[in-house]
C-alpha cells in the first residue's frame, strides 16, 4: 500500500493528518526533534512519570526511566551518528495518539544488542505510535521495525 492510501485509510478509519497538529502529533514531533539531537534526557521529559516504553520486535516494554536510558543511551553511545527522518505524523481524531513514520539511520562503531560491531551503516524504516495524555505528555509510545532487516544490514547472520 502506497502512502497515498495508507493516508486514505487512515481518514477513512476516523484519522486526520493535520496541518495543524494536535497534542499527540506535537509531541511525537518534538520526541523526534530530540532523538535526532541526541538527548535522552529532554526525550525522557517529554513522558508521564510513569510513561511506558515498548519495543516490540525486542519483546521490551517497561518504564521510560529504565526503557530510555537503556535503549536510546546505548544506541546513541554505539551509532555516534543516528539521526532520523520522519515521512509522516498522523494524528487520531481525538488528537491523543499520533502515528509516525520514520527513517532512522547510523553507522555501528561499538557492539550492542548482541549485535558485534563491524562499522555498517543501515537505515531502516520504523513505526511508532506514541499516546499521550491530556496536557499532550506522552504515556505510551511502541515502536515496530523489521529486525531481521536491521541485523542483516549490520552483518549479524545468527539469532541467539
Amino acid at each position: 500500500m502506497n502512502t497515498l492510501h495508507f493516508t486514505a485509510a487512515l481518514v477513512a478509519a476516523g484519522f486526520a493528518s493535520m496541518a495543524h497538529a494536535g497534542p499527540a502529533a506535537d509531541a511525537a514531533g518534538a520526541f523526534f526533534d530530540r532523538y535526532r539531537d541526541q538527548d535522552v534526557p529532554a526525550m525522557i521529559q517529554l513522558f508521564q512519570p510513569e510513561g511506558v516504553v515498548e519495543y516490540v520486535p525486542f519483546a521490551l516494554s517497561g518504564p521510560v526511566e529504565e526503557i530510555g536510558p537503556g535503549s536510546w543511551g546505548v544506541l546513541i553511545d554505539s551509532f555516534p551518528d543516528l539521526s532520523n527522518e520522519v515521512s509522516s505524523i498522523t494524528e487520531s481524531a481525538d488528537g491523543t495518539r499520533a502515528y509516525v513514520d520514520v527513517n532512522i539511520s547510523g553507522t555501528q562503531q561499538k557492539d550492542a544488542f548482541g549485535v558485534e560491531s563491524q562499522g555498517r551503516t543501515y537505515d531502516l524504516r520504523h513505526m511508532f505510535v506514541v499516546e499521550t495524555d491530556e496536557a499532550g505528555k506522552i504515556v505510551h509510545l511502541t515502536a515496530f521495525w523489521d529486525n531481521v532487516d536491521w541485523y542483516r544490514q549490520l552483518g549479524k547472520t545468527t539469532v541467539d
